[in-house]
């Protein structure tokens, strides 16, 4: 069996899913992909997207108007993965084990609750405690709503409507710096945390009109137990893969603007922008591609434009180069990252998918704490010339999960 067949059935006859397996447990499916429950969470979707990204920007700059120090801003920003991270376990089997929209509203709730946090904060504790309360949004947003997405979309459209939805997160990635820092000069930092708790509003008033898909499948629930509720094993080949980008992205996001001022980049802001509206377009098209030719034939390109894009950067000492990296970056995230997410759905059953969602997050939640902690460290010691090599070599070793997965599938069946 090739690794491009990652979608092939026994007998060679193809599937756009991963089987007979899931089609039998998700039953007939419609084509149409634009309905009302997709169209309510994929705006909602960016409504958040653009909330959050306002304050990935922001917060760093207000923790310097606090009296803060660089420190306090890696610490203020850390808090936020290392809130998701220690909550996406167990939130995985509660939306499998619940529903997956009720844990979307909470998600997008405890988004609220943060920016009326962030407003009272006078101090770098409550501005702490803020990212953590954010951070358990975060886990219970994006585990439950990519389980939501996946459930609601047809079979055959279903790596579509998983980039479409991200890519309503990407124009919020692209627009949301730009907004924030506006509205920071023009209304100050108080009033964009109002701006952004609106936001949330229109993010959950949206969601509340979304309805559930009934489920098709009929089984016993289990109970939560270390062994069954922590991570989902058909979904470690996957999240694996999202490690392996998730050290990529994590260097980037980090490090880039200081590497690119130390090159005689005067707006670093650029290679987030070019990178983001790459990432976009990539995402419009990548999902029919992997829905019409299978998984890997996306994947791989776009894990082999991720570590190019890294590579290339020792040798980068003008703005075209960096044009180009950022480009080449976005595009093989922009793919590679949303097929990897159908390619996990296509593997687990339709009552893991929470706890299978959570698995994948989680590993790209250690891959972006090992980006930005342990590849800092290497940049630190040993320079950047060194760093964004290392950081190539392990966004590469994404093909390994996709092997892992092979290997997986054939046993399988």
């Amino acid at each position: 069996m090739s690794i491009l067949d990652l979608t092939k059935e026994p007998g060679g006859n193809e599937s756009v899913q991963g089987g007979p397996l899931i089609a039998a447990a998700v039953g007939p499916e419609e084509d149409r992909l634009f309905t009302s429950n997709f169209v309510l969470s994929s705006l909602a979707n960016f409504a958040n997207a653009l909330s959050s990204q306002m304050l990935v920007a922001i917060l760093p700059v207000y923790v310097i108007t606090l009296g803060g120090g660089q420190a306090d801003a890696g610490l203020v920003s850390g808090a936020l993965a290392i809130s998701a991270l220690l909550f996406r376990p167990l939130l995985g089997w509660v939306t499998d084990a619940w529903r997956r929209r009720p844990v979307v509203l909470i998600g997008t709730s405890f988004y609220g609750f943060a920016n009326i946090v962030y407003l009272l904060a006078g101090s770098i504790p409550l501005l702490v405690f803020g990212r953590l309360v954010q951070g358990f949004g975060l886990s219970c947003y994006t585990t439950a709503s990519n389980a939501f997405v996946a459930d609601i979309a047809p079979v055959k459209r279903r790596a579509e409507a998983v980039g479409i939805f991200s890519a309503t997160q990407a124009v919020g990635l692209i627009i949301g710096p730009v907004v924030g820092f506006m509205l920071v000069r023009s209304i100050g930092f108080q009033h964009l945390f109002y701006f952004n708790g609106g936001l949330t509003i229109i993010a959950f008033s949206l969601l509340i009109f979304t309805r559930e898909r009934r489920q098709p499948w009929n089984i016993k629930r289990r109970r939560w137990s270390p062994r069954t509720g922590i991570v989902a094993v058909d979904a470690l080949p996957v999240a694996w893969m999202a490690l392996c980008m998730g050290v990529g992205l994590g260097a980037v996001h980090s490090f880039i603007a200081i590497f690119a001022t130390s090159r005689g980049i005067q707006n670093p802001g650029f290679y987030f922008m070019v990178q983001a509206v790459a990432l976009l377009v990539s995402r419009t098209f990548a999902g029919r591609l992997a829905d019409r030719h299978g998984r890997a034939i996306v994947i791989i390109p776009g894990c082999i434009l991720m570590a190019a894009a890294l590579a290339m950067l020792p040798l980068a000492h003008g703005f075209p180069c960096f044009i180009v990296s950022a480009s080449l970056f976005g595009i093989g995230f922009g793919s590679a990252q949303p097929t990897t997410m159908a390619l996990l759905i296509d593997r687990i059953q339709p009552e893991q998918r929470g706890l299978a969602t959570s698995t994948y997050f989680t590993g790209f939640d250690l891959g972006f704490i090992i980006g930005t902690v342990l590849l800092g460290a290497v940049g630190e010691h040993w320079g950047f010339g060194v760093m964004w090599p290392i950081a190539a070599a392990c966004t590469l070793l994404c093909l390994a999960g996709i092997t892992a997965d092979r290997r997986r599938s054939s046993t399988a069946q």
